[in-house]
């Protein structure tokens, strides 16, 4: 019976572009109020910024933007923080209106823990990010561990005993494999489920783990290209990308369920159970 379950956060428990962008933007915008520097030189500042760093999360960087430092050269960081006071103070109330679990997602994390299923995290995003969330959204309750990325990034505070960085990322399957040996967890015996066909049902089914993608009906918007302007992804980034879409089309890899609801998970992992699937 496989009572391991390995899950991804962001997009497949909450709509992180959903929040990040209208939060991040919402913060540049008063960026521009309070410094009066111009928004493309800011945006183009954070993206160098969030390359650097490895990641868009980290709103403080813009202490470090070029422009930033010449306007208010003769300020302290703690100073400067205070200048800026209201920028940090409108991407965290955006952040906190829009940062949601999908329909049924803490639902079904309760029914999965009540009949004594492990849920593990798995994310790309750094510790003071990927386990804030849920902490935030009252669901960190329901796991017994997260892993996440490595940081540069200096958190001013101790990171819960709950969470443990690894350096792997996706697809690659070691982490997974890592994930399983270290939670004495057999891979045929676990389910992963994602959002990412590339990154994590590719990972996933690489590494012999039942695999479910998860596909949240998407509202159109420009959320994607406002991500693109400032993204932390370099050119090899993208490209390596575009080579694992070929490759999963060439390998017609896929998942062993596709769910549009998170409480579906319960009848795929009942399926599972029964021998029907792997």
């Amino acid at each position: 019976m496989k009572t391991t379950l390995i899950t991804d956060l962001d997009d497949t428990l909450y709509d992180w572009i959903g929040f990040f962008i209208p939060a991040f933007y919402a913060m540049v915008d008063e960026l521009v109020v309070i410094t009066g520097v111009d928004k493309n030189v800011l945006l183009s500042e954070f993206k160098e910024r969030h390359q650097y760093y490895g990641s868009v999360e980290y709103p403080f960087v813009t202490l470090s933007l070029p422009s930033i430092k010449e306007k208010y050269s003769s300020l302290s960081d703690e100073e400067l923080r205070i200048v800026l006071n209201e920028a940090f103070h409108r991407f965290n109330s955006v952040r906190k209106r829009k940062l949601q679990l999908y329909d049924g997602v803490e639902e079904t994390l309760k029914e999965l823990s009540d009949n004594n299923v492990t849920i593990i995290g798995y994310t790309e995003s750094s510790p003071e990010n990927g386990f804030y969330r849920l902490e935030r959204l009252g669901v960190a309750k329901y796991f017994s561990r997260v892993y996440t990325s490595t940081t540069k990034y200096e958190t001013p505070f101790p990171l819960d005993s709950k969470i443990k960085m690894v350096d792997t990322k996706k697809p690659d399957k070691k982490v997974l494999l890592e994930i399983c040996q270290y939670e004495k967890c057999n891979p045929s015996e676990a389910i992963y489920i994602g959002d990412s066909l590339t990154k994590d049902i590719f990972m996933a089914n690489s590494a012999g783990v039942t695999s479910i993608l998860m596909q949240h009906p998407k509202e159109p918007n420009d959320y994607y290209q406002k991500l693109v302007d400032i993204t932390s992804w370099t050119d090899e980034d993208f490209e390596r990308e575009l080579k694992l879409k070929e490759e999963c089309k060439e390998k017609n890899i896929h998942a062993d369920y596709v769910i549009n609801q998170f409480k579906d998970l319960l009848f795929c992992i009942e399926d599972v159970q029964q021998g029907t699937k792997k």
